[in-house]
């Protein structure tokens, strides 16, 4: 059966069309002959309504809710008070602290010496830190970007520009993250390698293991997270696309993600107040983000009768 009024294919038997809700009782002369003998050009389907598939909905919903909008925030909190930090440690007080213990070691000369070597080291390192800020800075506009097209009521499509940048991000830092492991392994090997020239070196070789092992470990755990969350959000995006649940919501990502969020705390006893805060943002928003997938997952197993009954019907629409 074709819907009249949206061209759309309807099962045999059904009253109203599961997409607009037309009436689909037609005479039989009506229904030899239907409105569209093809598909039309698929338009975007109206925001947060029953037009658009029960996933899709959720996904809105869910991105208008404080599971995201708190870890949201705390994410760009977090940015903000890193380039406060970073601001912060190229500032006069900070350089000033540096040198007061020198003042009576030092005459005028060589203070000003001292201050201005001081000054563009902690000015580079600033630099630097900030400069370190603009992968985050991007996370969090496309954290925003996902959030405005969510609560976008102009009958637009979600859109999954936010998702690719994001993902494009994560795996730049996974081909970083496999390049330092790589590094540091080439560099233990060297260390090895110069060490067995020596007769007594082998309990300085056995602890130099055991550091390797905990490295690998960690490096481990980082590369499957950064793998997991690349295939994640490469899901998110195919569920947008075809209206349909594509992949697996990844606890790993979530627990991880939770971890760190726990770990950050860490850092609000060191650096300056900025530093600090920053910490708890990051808190916030790890913690935040994991409980958020939780809930996701949840409510989209909620779901799964729903989706079933509309197999990759927005395939077309929801490609951006």
């Amino acid at each position: 059966m074709i819907c009249p009024r949206c061209g759309k294919p309807a099962e045999e038997g059904m009253n109203h069309c599961p997409y607009c809700g037309a009436p689909l009782q037609q005479d039989s002369q009506q229904a030899s002959t239907p409105r569209y003998t093809a598909a039309p050009t698929p338009g975007p389907a109206p925001a947060g309504n029953s037009a658009e598939p029960p996933v899709i909905q959720l996904m809105r919903r869910m991105a208008r809710s404080p599971y995201f909008l708190v870890p949201a925030i705390g994410f760009t909190c977090m940015v903000a008070f890193n380039l406060a930090a970073g601001l912060f440690n190229a500032s006069p007080a900070v350089l000033e602290s540096y040198l007061a213990p020198l003042y009576a070691y030092s005459n005028d000369a060589q203070m000003a010496s001292i201050a201005d070597t001081l000054s563009v080291v902690l000015t580079a390192s600033a630099g630097g830190a900030l400069l370190g800020q603009i992968p985050a800075i991007l996370v969090a506009v496309s954290i925003w970007m996902m959030y405005a097209t969510a609560v976008n009521e102009s009958g637009k499509p979600l859109q999954t520009a936010g998702l690719t940048i994001i993902r494009v991000l994560q795996i730049i830092s996974l081909v970083l993250v496999c390049l330092t492991a790589l590094l540091i392994v080439v560099i233990f090997g060297l260390v090895f390698v110069w060490l067995g020239q020596f007769d007594d070196a082998g309990a300085a070789m056995a602890v130099m293991a055991v550091v390797l092992v905990l490295i690998a470990v960690i490096f481990a755990l980082d590369i499957v997270y950064y793998v997991k969350l690349v295939g994640l959000l490469n899901n998110l995006r195919q569920t947008i696309w075809t209206g349909t649940p594509q992949g697996k919501i990844s606890s790993y990502v979530a627990v991880l993600s939770i971890l760190c969020g726990v770990v950050s705390l860490g850092t609000f006893l060191t650096g300056n107040v900025f530093s600090g805060l920053a910490g708890v943002a990051s808190a916030v928003s790890g913690i935040g983000f994991g409980i958020f997938l939780f809930q996701y997952r949840d409510q989209l197993r909620a779901l799964e009768p729903q989706n079933a009954a509309m197999p990759g019907a927005y395939s077309y629409e929801y490609r951006s």
